[in-house]
């Protein structure tokens, strides 16, 4: 760690006039009362009577004393000279009389300044190690925040080299104890397979570190495949089971930003502890972060087979429509001539009947059956068929991902969504591996609709009356429950945020 970060235009104006005090300045700092010219006038010769005043008006203003006391600017000695009555010549000559020096110990003595002695050192230096520790302030940031703490306290600053130093040493101290506590986190099997991170494998082209760190980029089921194994391969680091809470967050998160932007060979290239500290800051952090790559390519992905499914059900609903239209006025035909014949008192329908072509009717009134949906369906039928994509990374999801944060709250109306859904979870876990027929009254109804029931539990629902209201969540009491249906509207409610979509 450097120890000089001031660059020399910033060490040349620390302490220093940088510019010509205004008449504000000059008024807040520079004016002598009654006491001040008091004090000045007991001095021995009018040399020394300005020479005071001058370092007094500089210690309030710069909160130092300056190495050479007439390097002032002009405006300065002639405001100060003014008001004691005298030339602004007298002042020269007196950076070279060793009266100056008992005059700065007059000042420091009768106006409240402190030197910066051994213990004001210390207790800048606690300060700033705790600042240091806490923060990830830079250096010249620390600097300035330091000399505004000595200003405050009225500590007259001691020279830049003992502040610039002191700061790096303690930064140093703290980087050191940072890499300590996170290189003792891990276990040395876990810290072996730690460094062979930045390794490259025989082969292979890029290390361990290089492909976990890459963020997956395919929206698909076997992208999500990838999203899940990349977790899967962070969270089998052991990073949770580390405790890293004698660290601040914000260093963490500055180490793996390092680890995640740097070369595997500069990491591989730190010294020390600071090489598997810096690892180990790494899979803490990535480990919860490729868990919320894999649920944004989970939902990317369920989004788009959601619109996928929507645009085929109604590009074969246009498709089918005029079919359906002409089925329709078939049947309307029908209709009209049943109910003018119905009309006539001694009408036979019968005979009516019997006039028409069966045929045709039966056909229309198949293309009806086949075209025409319920009120509650949209695209269900077209979801129910992508089951196979969604068998690709279904099983891993559920086994590697876990949803629930934030369970243990009482349910209530904020929540009582986000339940619904864990329990369909929780319902498609227990039936992953299971042969037998599932009931339908173990199907958790809450993410289910009428939509999706009917083909949930096709038997019960085909004694169910078609209705014309909304659809409402229902449960049949027998059947044999369908597993594809009962995991594709879990899923698809899953992915909606735990509101189902219409229809389901």
């Amino acid at each position: 760690m450097p120890v000089s970060f001031l660059s020399a235009e910033q060490r040349s104006r620390y302490g220093v006039f940088n510019a010509v005090p205004d008449i504000a300045q000059l008024g807040a700092f520079f004016h002598l009362d009654a006491d001040d010219r008091r004090r000045a006038m007991a001095a021995n010769g009018a040399r020394n009577q300005l020479g005071w005043s001058v370092q007094l008006g500089t210690a309030r203003f710069l909160n130092c004393f300056l190495d050479d006391p007439e390097d002032v600017p002009a405006a300065v000695v002639d405001y100060v000279a003014e008001q004691l009555g005298l030339q602004a010549d007298d002042l020269k000559g007196y950076g070279e009389k060793e009266a100056r020096w008992d005059h700065q110990e007059q000042i420091r003595t009768g106006y409240g300044f402190t030197a910066f002695a051994g213990e004001q050192w210390f207790a800048l230096a606690c300060w700033l190690y705790k600042r240091a520790w806490t923060t990830g302030e830079r250096p010249i940031v620390l600097f300035d925040l330091a000399t505004h703490r000595l200003v405050e306290a009225r500590i007259l600053l001691p020279g830049v080299t003992t502040v610039e130093r002191l700061i790096a040493a303690l930064r140093e101290r703290v980087a050191a104890r940072q890499y300590a506590l996170l290189a003792a986190a891990p276990s040395p099997n876990q810290a072996v397979v730690l460094e062979n991170l930045v390794k490259v494998e025989e082969g292979r082209r890029v290390s361990r570190l290089d492909r976990l760190r890459k963020s997956p980029t395919d929206v698909s089921g076997a992208g999500l495949v990838k999203a899940l194994d990349r977790h899967v391969e962070l969270r089998d680091l052991g990073a949770g089971g580390w405790d890293l809470s004698a660290v601040p967050p914000g260093k963490i998160a500055a180490l793996a930003r390092f680890a995640h932007a740097a070369r595997a060979q500069a990491v591989a290239d730190l010294a020390g502890d600071r090489r598997l500290a810096t690892l180990v800051a790494f899979a803490a952090t990535m480990a919860p972060q490729s868990a919320d790559d894999a649920v944004e390519v989970f939902d990317l992905a369920v989004g788009d087979l959601l619109r996928t499914s929507a645009f085929k059900a109604n590009k074969e609903r246009m498709r089918t429509l005029k079919d359906l239209d002409t089925a329709a006025i078939v049947l309307r035909e029908v209709w009209l001539k049943i109910r003018s014949v119905a009309e006539i008192p001694d009408g036979d329908i019968r005979a009516a009947l019997d006039e028409m072509d069966l045929a045709a009717i039966g056909a229309a009134a198949d293309v009806i059956g086949d075209i025409a949906r319920e009120p509650d369906e949209d695209f269900q039928e077209e979801l129910l068929a992508r089951y196979a994509t969604v068998r690709r990374f279904l099983p891993k999801l559920l086994k590697h991902l876990d949803f629930d944060a934030g369970a243990d709250q009482t349910p209530g109306q904020g929540v009582r969504r986000g339940h619904e859904v864990l329990a369909a979870l929780d319902f498609l876990k227990a039936i992953e591996r299971r042969r037998t027929d599932i009931d339908p009254r173990e199907v958790p109804a809450g993410v289910l609709s009428s939509a999706w029931h009917r083909r949930v539990s096709p038997s019960a629902a085909s004694t169910r009356a078609p209705s014309t209201e909304a659809p409402t969540p229902w449960l049949p009491s027998s059947g044999c429950a369908n597993r594809c249906a009962a995991t594709r509207c879990s899923y698809q409610a899953c992915a909606s945020g735990a509101t189902p979509p219409p229809g389901c």
